[in-house]
């Protein structure tokens, strides 16, 4: 298992011991990965439609989620390297809609749901790639999607695919 493997493995048991009784804090899945949250805006929206592009758009027209919460976040290390996070729920009415959503979702250059704008956070927008990306489906109605991008610092493409993996877990705002 490399580096990025055993920081997943370590978030993973920091996320279960942290989460015992109620969901982990944010805060707490990220301890022991050497990373701290420094900023996070959330959004909630009743639609998902005007906040995706592609066929993940056309998709959530014919199939409409019922709730859609979206977060923002940078993660930053004691080198001064910066990961911003994007994390978004797509609710939908049963396992159907939401296994479908997360079908088209999953394949690269289908579309996406819209991140927020770094603004909220005071930084610059940084586009996101899609190709440090991760999803699971929660409570078989919700798709969780995680998708990370470094603004600076030496970050591999498996360490941030590995954050990625660390950010489904993030609890719903």
């Amino acid at each position: 298992m490399g580096t990025g493997g055993l920081i997943a493995a370590a978030a993973l048991t920091g996320a279960v011991v942290a989460g015992g009784v109620g969901l982990p804090d944010p805060d707490d899945i990220w301890s022991d990965t050497g990373l701290r949250v420094v900023d996070r805006a959330t959004r909630s929206d009743g639609e998902c439609v005007p906040h995706s592009f592609g066929q993940v758009r056309e998709l959530l027209a014919a199939t409409p989620c019922v709730a859609l919460d979206r977060m923002l976040f940078t993660l930053s290390d004691d080198r001064g390297g910066a990961i911003v996070v994007f994390v978004a729920w797509v609710e939908f009415d049963d396992r159907d809609g939401a296994r479908e959503f997360k079908r088209v979702e999953d394949v690269h250059g289908t579309g996406d749901i819209t991140p927020l704008s770094g603004s909220l956070l005071q930084i610059k927008d940084v586009p996101f790639s899609a190709l440090n990306y991760d999803s699971d489906v929660l409570d078989d109605v919700t798709v969780v999607l995680a998708e990370t991008e470094a603004v600076s610092g030496g970050f591999t493409a498996e360490y941030l695919d590995d954050i990625a993996g660390i950010a489904v877990l993030t609890p719903r705002p």
